[in-house]
């Protein structure tokens, strides 16, 4: 999952089936009280905590064509030495998903979007980092194959961001591991990779990078709904918050 939200990952390089559409609704919380300085080595901050509630939609408009929108509210409070709370809007992002060639076990995509900001540089201290408006452009890579007679897939996403205002551009790396190990289930491994382009020119001077892991479980309940749980952290990063936190959701198709 990123995007404006993490679940949407789960798409991928898929398609959806012309007229066919997913829902995805997305409760998650974050924080911590330490950061990652520019040597990748641990320190002590002020605690962040956020928490948000996305709704996120695609669907099929044409054989191989599918278009995507999210939305979110969220909430943010910095505690400690300088505190700070932004709630209200989050990001909005809209997108399209195109397959560019099937050949055999793979699907090859590209997928371009729009994110935009909710808050406002005058929201103070929470809202840094929430304020730039997004380019997103990505090609994606999946292939589907059996792992100990499970059916399972690796999808790839490698994509450029560029951020108005402050923030730097970003390249971004994405990869999934799913498998089935029942047909209700499937269970997913996920990291997501930010490479900042430049340094950051707001209130701290900052060269990102990030590196997130996720572990990330889907249970069918019925052909059209589904409910799944996931729990992500940061392992390693510079000049970026160590950031750990958990999400649920539900998703209906039609």
């Amino acid at each position: 999952m990123l995007a404006a939200t993490q679940g949407a990952a789960c798409a991928g390089a898929f398609t959806l089936e012309k007229g066919e559409t997913k829902l995805f609704a997305t409760a998650y919380v974050t924080s911590g009280d330490h950061y990652f300085d520019g040597r990748g080595r641990l320190k002590a901050r002020d605690r962040l905590r956020k928490q948000d509630f996305q709704l996120y939609a695609e669907h099929g408009l044409a054989d191989g064509l599918t278009v995507f929108g999210a939305g979110a509210l969220e909430r943010i409070t910095v505690s400690g030495a300088e505190r700070s709370q932004r709630r209200g809007l989050g990001r909005t992002e809209l997108g399209a998903r195109v397959r560019l060639a099937e050949p055999g076990a793979w699907i090859v995509s590209a997928q371009g979007g729009v994110v935009i900001a909710g808050a406002k540089r005058s929201e103070g201290l929470a809202a840094i980092g929430e304020t730039d408006d997004q380019v997103d452009m990505r090609l994606l890579v999946a292939r589907s194959f059996d792992a100990f007679a499970r059916p399972a897939f690796v999808d790839v996403q490698v994509g450029y961001r560029t951020r108005s205002g402050d923030p730097a551009n970003e390249v971004r790396v994405d990869v999934t591991l799913g498998v089935r190990p029942a047909p209700r289930w499937l269970l997913l491994a996920q990291s997501f990779n930010v490479f900042g382009q430049g340094r950051w020119d707001g209130p701290y001077a900052l060269k990102q990078r990030i590196h997130k892991v996720q572990a990330a479980a889907l249970l069918e309940l019925t052909a059209a709904l589904t409910i799944y749980a996931a729990v992500f952290a940061t392992p390693s990063a510079r000049d970026a918050l160590d950031e750990r936190g958990a999400q649920i959701g539900i998703g209906y198709r039609f």
